[in-house]
Protein backbone atom coordinates (compact mmCIF):
# COMPACT_ATOMS: atom_id res chain seq x y z
CA UNK A 1 0.00 0.00 0.00
CA UNK A 2 1.29 3.43 -1.03
CA UNK A 3 0.62 6.44 1.21
CA UNK A 4 -1.15 9.11 -0.18
CA UNK A 5 0.60 12.60 -0.81
CA UNK A 6 -1.81 15.07 -0.27
CA UNK A 7 1.03 17.40 -1.70
CA UNK A 8 1.07 15.56 -5.03
CA UNK A 9 1.23 17.42 -8.19
CA UNK A 10 -0.57 15.48 -10.35
CA UNK A 11 -4.82 14.43 -8.80
CA UNK A 12 -6.41 11.47 -11.07
CA UNK A 13 -10.07 11.13 -10.60
CA UNK A 14 -12.87 8.32 -11.19
CA UNK A 15 -15.67 9.88 -12.43
CA UNK A 16 -18.83 7.99 -11.84
CA UNK A 17 -19.92 8.55 -7.78
CA UNK A 18 -16.74 10.03 -7.68
CA UNK A 19 -17.29 13.20 -9.24
CA UNK A 20 -20.81 12.22 -11.01
CA UNK A 21 -23.67 10.62 -9.81
CA UNK A 22 -24.57 8.84 -13.42
CA UNK A 23 -25.19 5.27 -12.15
CA UNK A 24 -28.52 6.44 -11.22
CA UNK A 25 -29.63 7.66 -14.14
CA UNK A 26 -28.50 5.44 -16.81
CA UNK A 27 -31.07 2.81 -18.14
CA UNK A 28 -28.49 -0.05 -17.64
CA UNK A 29 -30.50 -3.15 -18.75
CA UNK A 30 -31.75 -1.98 -21.22
CA UNK A 31 -27.94 -1.31 -22.13
CA UNK A 32 -27.29 -4.56 -21.45
CA UNK A 33 -29.98 -5.79 -23.76
CA UNK A 34 -28.71 -4.09 -26.35
CA UNK A 35 -25.38 -5.24 -26.02
CA UNK A 36 -25.65 -8.31 -25.77
CA UNK A 37 -27.85 -8.49 -28.64
CA UNK A 38 -25.39 -6.82 -30.88
CA UNK A 39 -22.71 -9.23 -29.43
CA UNK A 40 -24.35 -12.44 -30.27
CA UNK A 41 -25.33 -11.11 -33.67
CA UNK A 42 -21.31 -10.24 -34.52
CA UNK A 43 -20.74 -13.91 -33.12
CA UNK A 44 -19.43 -13.62 -29.72
CA UNK A 45 -19.21 -17.09 -27.68
CA UNK A 46 -22.38 -17.35 -26.07
CA UNK A 47 -20.93 -18.78 -22.69
CA UNK A 48 -19.95 -15.48 -22.24
CA UNK A 49 -23.20 -13.97 -21.51
CA UNK A 50 -23.95 -17.21 -19.34
CA UNK A 51 -21.19 -16.39 -17.64
CA UNK A 52 -21.48 -12.77 -16.80
CA UNK A 53 -25.40 -12.33 -17.08
CA UNK A 54 -25.85 -9.32 -15.52
CA UNK A 55 -23.58 -6.10 -16.05
CA UNK A 56 -22.14 -3.64 -19.01
CA UNK A 57 -19.10 -2.86 -17.68
CA UNK A 58 -18.19 -6.38 -16.94
CA UNK A 59 -19.42 -8.05 -19.77
CA UNK A 60 -17.11 -5.49 -21.76
CA UNK A 61 -13.96 -5.96 -19.48
CA UNK A 62 -14.05 -9.56 -19.74
CA UNK A 63 -14.00 -9.81 -23.29
CA UNK A 64 -11.32 -7.18 -23.53
CA UNK A 65 -9.13 -9.62 -21.17
CA UNK A 66 -9.72 -12.45 -23.06
CA UNK A 67 -9.40 -10.95 -26.63
CA UNK A 68 -6.55 -8.49 -25.90
CA UNK A 69 -5.00 -9.45 -22.48
CA UNK A 70 -3.43 -12.23 -20.98
CA UNK A 71 -7.02 -14.62 -20.70
CA UNK A 72 -7.39 -16.14 -23.41
CA UNK A 73 -9.78 -19.04 -21.62
CA UNK A 74 -12.31 -18.14 -24.36
CA UNK A 75 -12.58 -18.64 -27.92
CA UNK A 76 -12.59 -15.00 -29.67
CA UNK A 77 -15.78 -15.40 -32.15
CA UNK A 78 -18.24 -18.44 -32.28
CA UNK A 79 -17.32 -21.99 -30.08
CA UNK A 80 -15.47 -23.35 -32.06
CA UNK A 81 -12.56 -20.89 -32.83
CA UNK A 82 -9.44 -21.91 -30.77
CA UNK A 83 -7.83 -19.03 -28.84
CA UNK A 84 -4.27 -20.53 -30.30
CA UNK A 85 -5.88 -19.98 -33.90
CA UNK A 86 -5.65 -16.07 -33.22
CA UNK A 87 -4.37 -13.94 -35.69
CA UNK A 88 -3.47 -10.30 -36.62
CA UNK A 89 -7.09 -10.38 -38.42
CA UNK A 90 -8.64 -12.04 -35.32
CA UNK A 91 -7.45 -9.07 -33.44
CA UNK A 92 -8.32 -6.34 -35.35
CA UNK A 93 -11.88 -8.02 -35.15
CA UNK A 94 -11.68 -8.06 -31.33
CA UNK A 95 -10.81 -4.40 -31.46
CA UNK A 96 -13.57 -3.90 -34.09
CA UNK A 97 -16.25 -5.82 -31.76
CA UNK A 98 -15.08 -3.90 -28.19
CA UNK A 99 -15.48 -0.58 -30.32
CA UNK A 100 -18.86 -1.25 -31.15
CA UNK A 101 -19.64 -2.49 -27.81
CA UNK A 102 -18.30 0.83 -26.20
CA UNK A 103 -20.60 2.46 -28.06
CA UNK A 104 -23.88 1.32 -27.52
CA UNK A 105 -22.74 1.45 -24.20
CA UNK A 106 -21.85 5.07 -24.59
CA UNK A 107 -25.01 5.75 -26.12
CA UNK A 108 -26.84 5.01 -22.57
CA UNK A 109 -24.18 7.10 -20.65
CA UNK A 110 -25.12 9.74 -23.29
CA UNK A 111 -28.83 9.50 -22.59
CA UNK A 112 -28.35 9.91 -18.97
CA UNK A 113 -25.55 12.31 -18.01
CA UNK A 114 -27.12 15.86 -18.66
CA UNK A 115 -29.47 14.31 -15.83
CA UNK A 116 -26.05 13.59 -13.35
CA UNK A 117 -25.11 16.12 -10.68
CA UNK A 118 -21.80 16.42 -8.86
CA UNK A 119 -21.46 14.24 -5.87
CA UNK A 120 -21.25 16.95 -3.42
CA UNK A 121 -18.11 19.08 -3.66
CA UNK A 122 -17.02 17.57 -6.44
CA UNK A 123 -16.51 20.78 -8.59
CA UNK A 124 -15.66 22.76 -5.53
CA UNK A 125 -12.55 20.35 -5.00
CA UNK A 126 -11.69 20.34 -8.72
CA UNK A 127 -11.32 24.16 -8.66
CA UNK A 128 -9.58 24.11 -5.68
CA UNK A 129 -6.61 21.63 -6.78
CA UNK A 130 -6.66 23.42 -9.86
CA UNK A 131 -6.08 27.21 -8.23
CA UNK A 132 -3.05 25.19 -6.11
CA UNK A 133 -1.30 24.39 -9.80
CA UNK A 134 -2.44 20.65 -9.80
CA UNK A 135 -2.83 19.18 -13.27
CA UNK A 136 -6.19 16.91 -13.06
CA UNK A 137 -7.01 14.07 -14.90
CA UNK A 138 -9.86 11.83 -14.87
CA UNK A 139 -9.73 7.98 -15.55
CA UNK A 140 -12.89 6.36 -15.58
CA UNK A 141 -14.67 3.09 -17.41
CA UNK A 142 -17.18 5.74 -18.69
CA UNK A 143 -16.34 7.04 -22.45
CA UNK A 144 -14.18 9.88 -22.58
CA UNK A 145 -17.11 11.64 -24.40
CA UNK A 146 -19.21 11.00 -21.53
CA UNK A 147 -17.02 12.89 -19.24
CA UNK A 148 -16.86 15.66 -21.62
CA UNK A 149 -20.47 16.80 -21.77
CA UNK A 150 -20.29 16.64 -18.09
CA UNK A 151 -17.67 18.60 -17.81
CA UNK A 152 -18.91 20.91 -19.83
CA UNK A 153 -22.34 21.20 -18.67
CA UNK A 154 -20.76 22.01 -14.98
CA UNK A 155 -18.51 24.88 -16.49
CA UNK A 156 -15.38 22.86 -15.20
CA UNK A 157 -13.92 21.24 -18.51
CA UNK A 158 -11.10 23.83 -18.88
CA UNK A 159 -9.85 22.15 -14.87
CA UNK A 160 -8.79 19.04 -16.63
CA UNK A 161 -5.81 18.53 -18.05
CA UNK A 162 -6.44 14.71 -18.96
CA UNK A 163 -9.27 12.07 -19.86
CA UNK A 164 -8.89 8.47 -20.25
CA UNK A 165 -11.80 6.76 -20.83
CA UNK A 166 -13.16 3.24 -22.24
CA UNK A 167 -12.80 4.06 -25.91
CA UNK A 168 -9.25 4.66 -25.22
CA UNK A 169 -9.21 0.68 -25.76
CA UNK A 170 -7.25 0.36 -22.49
CA UNK A 171 -7.77 -2.40 -20.22
CA UNK A 172 -10.33 -1.44 -17.57
CA UNK A 173 -9.60 -0.61 -13.71
CA UNK A 174 -8.13 -2.65 -12.02
CA UNK A 175 -5.61 -2.85 -14.66
CA UNK A 176 -3.24 0.15 -14.04
CA UNK A 177 -3.38 0.68 -17.74
CA UNK A 178 -5.45 3.49 -18.20
CA UNK A 179 -3.84 4.99 -15.02
CA UNK A 180 -0.38 4.78 -17.05
CA UNK A 181 -1.84 6.19 -19.30
CA UNK A 182 -2.72 9.38 -17.76
CA UNK A 183 0.17 9.93 -15.88
CA UNK A 184 1.71 9.59 -19.89
CA UNK A 185 -0.69 12.31 -20.89
CA UNK A 186 -0.09 14.80 -17.50
CA UNK A 187 3.82 13.79 -18.05
CA UNK A 188 4.07 12.54 -14.19
CA UNK A 189 5.56 9.95 -12.45
CA UNK A 190 3.40 7.89 -10.02
CA UNK A 191 5.06 8.98 -7.17
CA UNK A 192 3.84 12.60 -8.11
CA UNK A 193 0.35 11.50 -8.18
CA UNK A 194 -2.56 10.17 -5.99
CA UNK A 195 -5.86 8.69 -7.69
CA UNK A 196 -9.36 9.54 -6.42
CA UNK A 197 -12.16 6.80 -6.46
CA UNK A 198 -14.95 5.08 -5.11
CA UNK A 199 -14.35 1.01 -5.67
CA UNK A 200 -12.28 -1.31 -5.36
CA UNK A 201 -11.12 -1.69 -8.58
CA UNK A 202 -10.03 1.95 -8.61
CA UNK A 203 -7.82 1.02 -5.48
CA UNK A 204 -6.41 -1.87 -7.73
CA UNK A 205 -5.39 0.07 -10.19
CA UNK A 206 -3.71 2.63 -8.16
CA UNK A 207 -1.83 -0.07 -6.13
CA UNK A 208 -0.98 -1.46 -9.18
CA UNK A 209 0.14 1.72 -10.96
CA UNK A 210 2.28 2.90 -7.88
CA UNK A 211 -0.12 5.80 -7.14
CA UNK A 212 -1.30 6.82 -3.77
CA UNK A 213 -5.08 6.36 -2.87
CA UNK A 214 -7.82 8.24 -1.78
CA UNK A 215 -11.09 6.88 -1.43
CA UNK A 216 -14.33 8.84 -1.65
CA UNK A 217 -17.76 6.63 -1.37
CA UNK A 218 -21.11 7.74 -0.09
CA UNK A 219 -22.40 4.50 1.48
CA UNK A 220 -21.07 3.04 4.36
CA UNK A 221 -21.26 -0.35 2.74
CA UNK A 222 -18.89 1.20 -0.13
CA UNK A 223 -16.70 2.73 2.19
CA UNK A 224 -16.22 -1.02 4.14
CA UNK A 225 -15.82 -2.43 0.51
CA UNK A 226 -12.73 0.03 0.40
CA UNK A 227 -11.25 -1.08 3.91
CA UNK A 228 -11.42 -4.60 3.05
CA UNK A 229 -9.87 -4.00 0.29
CA UNK A 230 -6.80 -2.05 1.60
CA UNK A 231 -7.34 1.22 1.47
CA UNK A 232 -6.63 3.61 4.67
CA UNK A 233 -7.78 7.23 3.23
CA UNK A 234 -11.54 7.23 3.09
CA UNK A 235 -14.05 10.01 2.73
CA UNK A 236 -17.97 10.15 2.44
CA UNK A 237 -17.75 12.96 -0.32
CA UNK A 238 -15.08 15.21 -2.55
CA UNK A 239 -16.60 17.98 0.25
CA UNK A 240 -14.85 15.66 3.29
CA UNK A 241 -11.72 15.28 1.21
CA UNK A 242 -11.24 18.90 0.56
CA UNK A 243 -11.63 19.46 4.20
CA UNK A 244 -9.35 16.93 4.88
CA UNK A 245 -6.96 18.30 2.64
CA UNK A 246 -7.16 21.70 4.40
CA UNK A 247 -7.65 23.38 0.99
CA UNK A 248 -9.19 26.75 0.75
CA UNK A 249 -12.53 27.26 -0.27
CA UNK A 250 -12.94 27.50 -4.10
CA UNK A 251 -13.20 31.14 -5.90
CA UNK A 252 -16.82 31.27 -7.20
CA UNK A 253 -16.96 32.71 -10.75
CA UNK A 254 -20.09 35.42 -10.72
CA UNK A 255 -19.98 34.73 -14.07
CA UNK A 256 -20.54 31.21 -14.10
CA UNK A 257 -24.22 31.26 -12.30
CA UNK A 258 -25.68 27.68 -12.03
CA UNK A 259 -25.18 24.95 -14.25
CA UNK A 260 -28.11 23.85 -16.67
Amino acid sequence: MITPNSDASVWLFDFDNTLAALEREVDWPAARRELEAALRAMGVAAKIFAAIPVGNLPLYAALHARWLGADASLPLVGDGVAAADRGPSDHAAAEAILARASAIIESYELAGVDRAAPTAGAIDLLTALAARGNAIGVVTSNSSRTVVRWLERNRAIGLIRAIVGRDSGLALKPSPAMVGRALELCAATPAAAVFVGDSEADWGAACAAGVGFYGVAASPAARDRLLAAGASAIFAAPAALHIGLNLPAAAIDPEAGEAN
